[in-house]
């Protein structure tokens, strides 16, 4: 790789990475780089259908499909995608517009993909073969989502902040107060009992806000105790697991098991903070625990192990 792009660890397994850039050889050529052995050996390819590459995501169930983002002769979209770990590539950038910044996918649901370009968010509900945008259209260099309520997305812009939406990318909302620089660059969310959004900008350092689970800063009640808290342990698990969560609300709280296609595998109303899941007739792989108490959530992901 000459330079730009990004590296992405696969969330399926810690021994594959794919990373992806430019290469020069009288002109400029998106680069991809992947190991599948934790780095001990690097298969490299050199794309001539596109210049440069910026963004690289996931599928969240099936570990061989992977999206590379970038630009085709620097200002037509490129969104690359593999169905075989980089074996063979496919362009689908139908309804795209602008250089490919950022992707997201969504734990669970490997149809719905968000694409952060220069002129704005752009959804995939086709698993990538094609494209709609939204109505935010600002140049968009990062896309996070919300691990504990998947339909709020945070979107960092070039010049404008951050902007979260709360229904799915439908519509956004500006989300900058106390962020004094306005160009940024990433985002990264911290899960737990409240969520943590951190925003890295261009020459104004890191700035951090902490909110709700899946709540929006103007929809959070002003005054209420109600916290919530989840864990699930030993994870990894083998034969079972135990499932811990407080709330203040724990009467009417309600827990459910998903798959990573996301179909509800079990659900429970426990009477007690504390329960036992029994996960030998699972099959091996990821799972995600999902907390509900009135309008408020949190998910844990669960890997079941044979």
């Amino acid at each position: 790789m000459n330079d730009g792009g990004y590296i992405v660890v696969s969330p399926h397994t810690s021994n594959i990475v794919v990373g992806t850039g430019n290469v020069y050889n009288s002109g400029y050529f998106l680069g991809i780089t992947l190991t599948s052995d934790g780095g001990a050996t690097w298969g490299h390819d050199t794309l001539t259908n596109a210049s440069r590459g910026w963004a690289v995501a996931f599928d969240p169930v099936d570990q061989n499909r992977v999206y590379v983002g970038g630009d085709s002769a620097y200002s037509y979209p490129a969104l690359l995608i593999t169905t075989d770990l980089g074996v063979t590539w496919t362009m689908s950038r139908t309804g795209l517009n602008g250089t490919v910044n950022a992707l997201a996918t969504v734990p669970g649901n490997s149809q719905l993909v968000y694409a952060g370009t220069n002129n704005g968010v752009f959804i995939s509900t086709d698993a990538g073969a094609s494209w709609s945008a939204t109505t935010l259209t600002r140049t968009v260099r990062a896309l996070e989502i919300d691990p504990g309520n998947t339909d709020v997305i945070y979107a960092g812009t070039y010049g404008y902040g951050v902007h979260v939406s709360s229904d799915a990318g439908a519509t956004w909302t500006e989300m900058n107060t106390g962020l004094t620089c306005n160009k940024v660059l990433s985002l990264d969310v911290r899960a737990g009992s409240e969520i943590t959004l951190f925003a890295g900008t261009e020459g104004g350092s890191v700035f951090r806000t902490t909110l709700a689970s899946g709540i929006l800063e103007g929809d959070r009640p002003q005054a209420t105790s109600h916290k919530l808290a989840l864990s699930v342990s030993p994870n990894p698990c083998r034969a079972a697991a135990t499932v811990r969560f407080s709330s203040s609300l724990a009467a009417r709280a309600t827990v459910a098991l998903y798959d990573a296609s996301g179909r509800i595998v079990n659900s429970w109303m426990p009477t007690t903070s504390s329960f036992t899941v029994s996960t030998e007739h699972l099959t091996p792989g990821a799972y995600f625990v999902r907390l509900t108490d009135g309008t408020r959530m949190l998910t844990a992901r669960l890997t079941v192990l044979e």
